[in-house]
C-alpha cells in the first residue's frame, strides 16, 4: 500500500519507511508521556496550574508542527492518512476551518480568533499523527497507548496516596480535594476522569486472566477513581458513564457484558473505598445532588447567552474565542459549558452544522463498523473496542455540560482517542494518487501560521498578574474564568472594554 501511495520503488520505500517509523514514534511517544505525566506532576508551578497545563500543550503541538515541517516522510505519511478521509469530510473540515478564519478576521479581537482557529488546527494535526501511528500497525500500539493510560493513572494515585497520607499525620493539610488536587478546578480533573475510566475497564479485560496481579491493581485504579468521582461531587463524569454504558450495551450486546460487569465492580468497590477514605459514615454529597435536582440556573444563563450571540451573529458567530469578550459577556464563566453551543455562538451555524453532521456522521459509521467487527473478534480485540467507543460517548455527552473542548488536558486526550479511533476505521476506498506538491505546501503553510500565532500567545504570561488584579477590580466576585488562560477574559486590562461591557450588560 505505501509503495501504491508514494510510486517509489522498493528500496527507497524501505529507507523512507525507517525514517518515518523513527520520527513519528518520537511525536507518538511524546504524546504518550505527556498524557502519562502532565495530569499529576507541576512543572512550572510559579506560572499557575491551568497555565502551566496550557504551556506544556502548546509545546506539544508545537513540536508536532516542526517535526512536521522538517521531515517530509513524516509529513507525507500524515497526508497520506488524511487523504484516506472521504471527500464530503475533507471539503466539510475545509470549510470549518475557512469559516473560522474568516470569523476571526471580523471579530472584534481578531489575534484570539485567530489562536483558538490555530490552535484547534493543531489538535487535529496531533490527532492525525495518532491515527497513522494506529492505522495497518499491530496491536502493540494500542497496548502502549492503553499502558500510558495505566501509568498515568497509577502516578496520580500515588500523588493522592501521599497527599491522604499527609493528611493524616498533619491537622493543617485538608483532605483531598480541598487539600490539593493538582488542579485549579477539581472539574478539570473530572474531564481527565471521564476520558480514562472507560480505558481503564478495557485494560482490565484486556490483560490475560493469568495476570492476576496486574488485573488487581488496574482494577483497584477503577476503585479509585469512582471514588474520587464521589469525593469530587461531580454529576457530569456519573451521568457521561451511564451514557457510555447504555450506548456500548446497545452497541455490542453481550460482547459489553465483560467490560460493563468490570465498571458495575468498580462502582461497588469505589463506593466503598469512598465510605473508608472520606465518608465518616455519610453518604456521597452527590447522592444527594441528584436526588434533590439541583439547580442549573447559572448554567441555563450561560446557554442562553450563546443563543443570544448565536441570533445576533448567525452566519459567522461572535468569533473564536469571544464568549470571553466582555462586552459580548461578562458574567461567571469565559465558556458556556456546552461544546454545542460553544461552538455556534462563536463559529456560526453553518460551521455548527457541518461540524455536528461530521461528527454524528462519522462517529456514527465509526460505531457501526466497530460493533460488526466484534462480532468475529476475540475477547482482546472487543475489550479494546469496547473500552475505545466508552470513552468517546462518555466525552461527547460530558462535553455537553462541560467544558472538556477547553481545558487543556482534556484537549490532548481529544487528539489521542479521537486520532486513535481515527486509525481505527476502516476506509472502503483506497486513495489512488499519492500526496501532490501543493498538498505539502498548503499543509506547510497552515502549520507555520498556526504555530507562529499559538506560540506567540505565550506572551500573556508576562501580564498574568495584572490581568488577574484588571478581572478582580471589574466585576464583583472572587474567582476566575478559564478559557485559554487561567483567566480567561479578553482585553480586562482596557478601561474601554470594561466600560463597554459595563454599559452592555
Amino acid at each position: 500500500m505505501i509503495n501504491a501511495i508514494q510510486g517509489q520503488n522498493t528500496t527507497q520505500t524501505a529507507q523512507c519507511l525507517g525514517q518515518k517509523i523513527t520520527i513519528s514514534s518520537i511525536l507518538f511517544w511524546s504524546i504518550l508521556g505527556c498524557v502519562s505525566l502532565v495530569p499529576t506532576f507541576s512543572f512550572l508551578s510559579e506560572v499557575g496550574l491551568y497555565n502551566e497545563k496550557r504551556v506544556l500543550q502548546i509545546g506539544l503541538l508545537n513540536l508536532v508542527g516542526c517535526v512536521l515541517l522538517m521531515s517530509q516522510a513524516t509529513r507525507r505519511r500524515w497526508l497520506a492518512t488524511f487523504r484516506w478521509l472521504p471527500a464530503v469530510a475533507k471539503w466539510g473540515l475545509g470549510l470549518v476551518l475557512g469559516g473560522g478564519l474568516l470569523s476571526a478576521l471580523w471579530a472584534p479581537v481578531s489575534f484570539y480568533g485567530f489562536l483558538e482557529a490555530g490552535h484547534f488546527l493543531l489538535l487535529f494535526v496531533t490527532a492525525g499523527i495518532v491515527a497513522s501511528t494506529v492505522q495497518g500497525t499491530s496491536k502493540h500500539v494500542e497496548r502502549r497507548i492503553l499502558g500510558a493510560v495505566a501509568l498515568s493513572a497509577l502516578l496520580y494515585a500515588v500523588f493522592f496516596g501521599v497527599g491522604y497520607g499527609m493528611h493524616l499525620t498533619t491537622e493543617e493539610i485538608k483532605l483531598w480535594p480541598e487539600g490539593g488536587t493538582n488542579y485549579v478546578n477539581i472539574r478539570f480533573f473530572n474531564h481527565y476522569q471521564t476520558w480514562t475510566l472507560p480505558l481503564l475497564a478495557g485494560i482490565v479485560v484486556v490483560l490475560p486472566k493469568t495476570w492476576k496481579t496486574a488485573r488487581g491493581g488496574v482494577f483497584g485504579l477503577m476503585a479509585l477513581w469512582w471514588a474520587l468521582i464521589f469525593a469530587s461531587n461531580v454529576r457530569g463524569t456519573i451521568v457521561a458513564m451511564g451514557v457510555a454504558a447504555v450506548g456500548v450495551g446497545l452497541l455490542f450486546r453481550r460482547r459489553a457484558k465483560p467490560w460493563l460487569l468490570i465498571q458495575a465492580a468498580g462502582l461497588l468497590a469505589g463506593l466503598l473505598l469512598y465510605y473508608l477514605l472520606f465518608s465518616a459514615g455519610k453518604s456521597p454529597p452527590v447522592v444527594e445532588k441528584f436526588s434533590e435536582g439541583g439547580t442549573y440556573s447559572g448554567r441555563l444563563q450561560l446557554w442562553t447567552t450563546s443563543l443570544e450571540l448565536a441570533w445576533a451573529h448567525p452566519w459567522f458567530g461572535a468569533g473564536p474565542m469571544h464568549f470571553a469578550w466582555p462586552p459580548f459577556h461578562f458574567a461567571t464563566g469565559a465558556h458556556p459549558h456546552n461544546a454545542l453551543l460553544q461552538w455556534l455562538a462563536e463559529w456560526g451555524l453553518p460551521s455548527t452544522v457541518v461540524m455536528t453532521g461530521l461528527a454524528v456522521w462519522g462517529g456514527w459509521r465509526w460505531m457501526r463498523q466497530e460493533a460488526r467487527a466484534a462480532k468475529r473478534a476475540s475477547g482482546e480485540a472487543n475489550g479494546i473496542r469496547v473500552a475505545l467507543v466508552g470513552s468517546v460517548l462518555a466525552a461527547a455527552s460530558h462535553a455537553m455540560v462541560s467544558g472538556l473542548l477547553v481545558t487543556p488536558i482534556s484537549q490532548v486526550f481529544l487528539a489521542l482517542v479521537g486520532g486513535w479511533a481515527w486509525g481505527r476505521y476502516q476506509f472502503q476506498q483506497e486513495p489512488t494518487t499519492a500526496p501532490s506538491s501543493m498538498s505539502h505546501a498548503v499543509l506547510c503553510v497552515l502549520l507555520v501560521v498556526a504555530m507562529g500565532v499559538v506560540g506567540s500567545s505565550l506572551k500573556d504570561l508576562t501580564t498574568v498578574d495584572e490581568r488577574r488584579d484588571a478581572l478582580l477590580e471589574a466585576v464583583d466576585r472572587n474567582r476566575f474564568s478559564p478559557r485559554y488562560w487561567g483567566q480567561g477574559f479578553l482585553h480586562v486590562r482596557d478601561p474601554e472594554v470594561i466600560d463597554r461591557a459595563r454599559r452592555d450588560r
